[in-house]
């Protein structure tokens, strides 16, 4: 990544199966509570209903022009705490704060070849006005979130803004999408347990110079990101390997000047599939170590797991501010197992990105 001023996470958002705003959701996947219920999807390999996590929308939409009802509470959550931050310049309005929002790649399936005129087109009826100066839509699914940080630290430095909000939103809860997945044996259904239950959320985090923050703060401290030769799965002729997300955990630990045995929690987009945990179990394998003492300093003697997907089903593009704002609030509100974190995640490409964060300023255990 370009640039190496920190950034800190000082704010959330988020709609989901479990909760219509940050914290609501951030306490019910803590508590193990699942929105996973049956849905109005259809499992054609054994004729029975498919279970998904859907919001409690107040109707049921689909498509690219329902993601703006998704987005929209989701921002406005933002926008409404970050106008209650302290900065020595003053306070800071909507209008001010760029919107960065995560999407769907390209090669995503029946994805709409005009999604980000839509959703930007979308969100700003909803908003009641033209987005902020400087908003954007990156079509880069779950790994977006390395552009958007980069985007965010050359707004950030350039003092043109002091917030930017960066955002993620997917739905797969389409008849059409769950076909395509259970057909290619990446959905769970009646005939594969080797697979995802399908979701849709919102989720959005306020980013900040960490120097320019003055309360609880989740301090990005290193980023790393790798390439996946087996991409989604593998193949006999590409296997996976998990070299692409060893690199970018790797790459992360040493920007953050830590190692991996000082990681107490690790968030993911674990989702079912086994290719993730897979890959997961590679890069562990190839990263932790005991430190020089022989003796582990974790609490639970191991590095807790927290996969939000467990809870809100798959939820693509809006998984990376997910990890971020549960990051932060379990950090806020003392649950976390320390102050360091990792948090990973992969496209369907090849694409895997991985964050080491740092929480400061809060409850969080320092054990």
């Amino acid at each position: 990544m370009a640039g190496t001023t920190p950034l800190a996470v000082v704010e959330y958002g988020m709609v989901t199966a479990v909760g219509f705003n940050g914290p609501a959701t951030c306490a019910a996947m803590r508590a193990g509570i699942s929105g996973i219920h049956q849905a109005n999807l259809w499992d054609f390999t054994i004729g029975e209903w498919l279970s998904a996590g859907r919001p409690p929308m107040p109707q049921w939409w689909e498509g690219p022009d329902m993601l703006p009802e998704l987005l929209a509470p989701a921002i406005a959550e933002c926008q409404e705490k970050a106008c209650a931050l302290k900065f020595r310049s003053g306070p800071v309005r909507p209008g001010d704060i760029p919107i960065l929002t995560l999407v769907a790649p390209p090669d995503r399936p029946h994805r709409a070849s005009d999604l980000e005129t839509r959703v930007v087109r979308g969100l700003a009826h909803k908003l009641g006005g033209a987005l902020p100066p400087g908003s954007e839509v990156i079509p880069e699914g779950r790994t977006g979130l390395l552009t958007a940080l980069d985007v965010a630290r050359k707004y950030l430095d350039s003092r043109r803004v002091q917030l930017v909000i960066i955002a993620g939103v997917e739905s797969f809860l389409r008849q059409v999408l769950v076909e395509h997945y259970i057909q290619q044996g990446r959905l769970l259904c009646g005939t594969n347990s080797n697979g995802f239950i399908p979701g849709e959320a919102a989720c959005a985090v306020v980013v900040s110079r960490a120097s320019d923050a003055q309360g609880p703060r989740l301090v990005i401290a290193g980023v790393g990101e790798g390439h996946e030769p087996g991409q989604a799965g593998g193949t006999p002729q590409s296997p996976v390997t998990g070299d692409g997300l060893t690199k970018a955990m790797r790459t992360a630990l040493s920007a953050a000047g830590t190692e991996y045995h000082q990681i107490n929690t690790s968030l993911s987009d674990l989702n079912g599939e086994r290719f993730k945990f897979k890959e997961r179990t590679i890069a562990t394998g190839r990263l932790d170590r005991l430190p020089p003492s022989g003796k582990s300093t974790r609490p639970l003697g191991y590095v807790d797991e927290w996969h939000p997907i467990e809870y809100l089903g798959e939820i693509g593009s809006a998984v990376f501010p997910c990890l971020l704002g549960w990051a932060f609030e379990a950090g806020r509100t003392g649950h976390a197992l320390g102050a360091k974190m990792m948090l990973f995640s992969g496209e369907d490409q090849g694409t895997r990105a991985a964050v080491v964060t740092m929480f400061e300023g809060g409850k969080h255990d320092e054990r």
